[in-house]
């Protein structure tokens, strides 16, 4: 799965006429350094989790990889891999974001499952951006219930460097509410610190501190 998300993004740029051209295929990649990994207000460590990750674009067309490690007890394995592409674009104030991305773990299947993600996004100011995300994962057989994970956020910037921001999610059929609240300061435009609070209605709260670094390059 690697090469091939790889692959097809580069043959894009080459087999669409004028696109390579007039696009760069562009690059980036960073890590996060994080007291726990939490997703979706679920923890998957117990402790510290490093989560390396790159990624490829062209046109608004875009490929990746992230990693972390995760908690064996947990999950039932001792990392994840996510690969992911998707196309995203800006209209006025308005964004949007169409991907699909494909978890990988450590166990007897390894290949596990995937969502079809779509984001819409809105700036009515400078300060000010709302989003809402919906996940959905079309396996019959990892998702028998036909579940969707709905999700709103809200962030807003104080300053130059610190913002804060807040999410919050459902998984229909039964499922659970999760939501999270949190301020991130930018050190410098590549290194920034997060501390969050990840809650669901079936789990006990946990607070998350992280370091993010992240760059660019051709």
């Amino acid at each position: 799965m690697r090469s091939i998300i790889a692959t097809s993004a580069l043959a894009l740029a080459i087999a669409v006429p004028g696109l390579a051209a007039a696009q760069e295929l562009k690059f980036s990649a960073g890590a996060t350094l994080a007291s726990q990994y939490v997703a979706d207000g679920i923890k998957q460590t117990k402790g510290i989790a490093f989560q390396p990750w790159v990624e490829g674009e062209v046109g608004g067309f875009y490929f990746g990889a992230w990693m972390s490690n995760t908690d064996k007890a947990i999950v039932g394995s001792s990392s994840e891999i996510d690969l992911y592409a998707g196309y995203r674009g800006e209209v006025g104030m308005f964004s949007y974001d169409v991907g699909y991305t494909r978890y990988y773990y450590q166990n007897p299947k390894n290949d596990c499952c995937g969502d079809i993600i779509v984001q819409l996004g809105l700036a009515p100011t400078d300060k000010l951006s709302l989003g809402t995300k919906v996940k959905y994962n079309p396996s019959k057989t990892t998702n028998p219930t036909k579940a969707y994970n709905l999700s709103i956020s809200a962030d807003y910037a104080l300053t130059d460097k610190f913002s804060m921001g807040a999410v919050y999610g459902k998984v229909t059929k039964g499922g659970m509410k999760y939501w999270s609240v949190g301020g991130s300061y930018a050190i410098n435009d590549a290194l920034s610190l997060g501390l969050s609070w990840n809650d669901t209605d079936t789990t006990k709260g946990v607070a998350v501190l992280a370091v993010d670094y992240a760059f660019s390059f051709k």
